[in-house]
Order: structure tokens, then sequence, then C-alpha cells
């Protein structure tokens, strides 16, 4: 996992350097909002069709079970008025990319039950846009003179590894979509926020 943290790191869809002006942090930050809101899409069209297939109703909801190796997707509205602009993209940085590593190993296992499926298809659709905005959010880290957080060796718990039953792996998925959709909905409101302040 620390290998493909690197490598997320060290690649990037546009080059800023530590001296970029407000503008092109507006044009950077209005490109991360596109993306943003391309995969809360991704994620809510994925999340109803899973919702469909794994559970049988993309109605299903049940907002009391959480996985403790996700991040939390709360925070109070003055916390948030009060952060530091790089700070939101280190938290950013972080928490998507561990988001990144839930949806990735879910992929897999998907591939694992069946061939490439629609299913599967989607996942890795999500997987690669959020490895691109995490490329994008480490670019801008460096453009506000700060440095992007150390490489992670992330690994999964036991739990979420070994779910010991298909319908608690099942459930897992469902709450991994959950607070992804949730999450990007921060996201999205950091960078409305972030290309407003840096706008010429």
């Amino acid at each position: 996992m620390a290998n493909t943290w690197l490598l997320l790191l060290s690649v990037s869809l546009f080059a800023v350097s530590s001296s970029t002006d407000s503008s092109t942090l507006n044009i950077t930050f209005q490109r991360s909002l596109n993306l943003a809101r391309k995969i809360l899409q991704e994620v809510r069209d994925l999340f109803i069709k899973y919702k469909h297939e794994k559970l049988g109703s993309p109605t299903f909801e049940d907002y009391n079970m959480m996985l403790s190796s996700l991040p939390t997707t709360a925070i109070e509205y003055m916390d948030w008025l009060e952060m530091q602009d790089v700070d939101r993209l280190l938290l950013n940085t972080k928490d998507l990319y561990t988001f990144w590593i839930h949806v990735d190993f879910k992929r897999i296992d998907e591939l694992t039950d069946c061939q490439e499926s629609a299913m599967s298809k989607s996942m890795e659709v999500v997987s690669l846009d959020l490895r691109d905005l995490i490329s994008q959010l480490n670019s801008q880290i460096s453009a506000l003179n700060s440095t992007s957080p150390e490489p992670q060796d992330l690994t999964l718990p036991n739990n979420v590894l070994n779910p010991g039953h298909d319908w608690h792996s099942k459930l897992q998925g469902y709450i991994i979509f959950r607070d992804l959709e949730t999450y990007l909905n921060k996201v999205i409101r950091d960078f409305t926020l972030l290309k407003t302040k840096y706008r010429e």
C-alpha cells in the first residue's frame, strides 16, 4: 500500500509551482470541483446499483452501521469555517486515500466473485477518479507551499478483509459507498469555498 501511495504522490494531472498565483489556483480548484462533482454522481449511481443488486432494494437505508476504518464524515460547521486552506486539502487527501483503499478492495473483491461486471467496472471508474483527485490535491498542497502527507502504509482491518459472512461483506460495501457519498459533499463544499477565495 505504501508503494501505491508513493505513486499517487508522484502522479499529477497538471503541474503547479510553489509560486502559483491566485488565478491559477482558482483554475485548479475549479477543475477539482468539477472532478469531485463527477465522482459524486458516479458514486450515487453505483450506490443505487449496489443496493439493488447486493441488498435487494435500491431504497435500503441504515445509518446506524459504521466501519471504524473509514474517516468520519461529520464536522462542526464552525470548525469547518475556521480551517486553514492547506489543512482542508491535507485532510481531504488523507481521507480520500482511505476511501480509495476501501473502494479498490471492494472492486477486487467483486472480481473474485465473478468475471468483470458492470458493477466492477463502475467501481473501477470511481477508484481511478478518486486517484486522480488525490493527485490534484497533492499538487495544490505544494502550490500553497506546504508538504503533502507522509506516505501511509495503510492496511485494512481484519474484519473488513475477512468479514466472515457474505451478507456482512455486502453491508460493508454499503457503508463504504454511503459514507463516500457523504464525504464527497464536504469535498465539494471545500473546493467551492477555495475557488471563491482564490478568484481574480
